[in-house]
């Protein structure tokens, strides 16, 4: 059902709007990273960027160890990007989102993502975590950068630790 006229299609507009902030006319970066979360980072980024008709980049960045080249082909990472960027392109279209997908080599994850988010003036970073364990929170140095470096707004997503399931005998 789409509202063209009345509170509920206003609402829409106004959220995407406040999401990506007062002054914002950006895109938005959605960071892909191979988790379940991911599915769940595109959905939200492509509704926000449908109702302030902006466009979603779809950044998936794989880190090249310092023993090689920047450029060096890394076959297996390079086709895991493949796979999760199609996945999420094709998801983007089906939500009838204007969605580019971009692959980035780089030494460090972080600073990959908040220079992606300068070039393409992004407003917004969408970026998912899964916590691991139950100790304190740690964000993990990528998360980290992204959160004291971002050129805009970032909202960081955390999946709970999955619970392993009980046993029965």
């Amino acid at each position: 059902m789409v509202h063209l006229w009345g509170s509920k299609a206003r609402e829409g507009i106004e959220m995407s709007k406040s999401a990506l902030g007062e002054t914002a006319n950006g895109d938005i970066a959605v960071v892909i990273a191979g988790e379940k979360l991911d599915s769940n980072l595109v959905y939200i980024g492509c509704q926000m960027a449908k109702g302030a008709k902006r466009k979603v980049h779809l950044v998936h960045v794989i880190e090249v160890p310092r023993a090689l080249p920047l450029n060096a082909t890394l076959a297996q990472e390079s086709e895991r990007a493949d796979k999760l960027l199609k996945a999420a392109l094709e998801l983007a279209e089906r939500i009838g989102c204007d969605a580019v997908a971009e692959v980035v080599q780089a030494r460090d994850g972080g600073s990959a993502i908040v220079e992606e988010a300068k070039d393409h003036k992004c407003s917004l970073i969408l970026i998912g975590q899964v916590r691991h364990g139950t100790r304190q929170l740690d964000i993990g140095k990528t998360v980290s950068y992204v959160l004291a470096n971002s050129p805009c707004r970032v909202w960081l997503v955390q999946d709970p630790n999955p619970v392993p399931a009980l046993q029965t005998t």
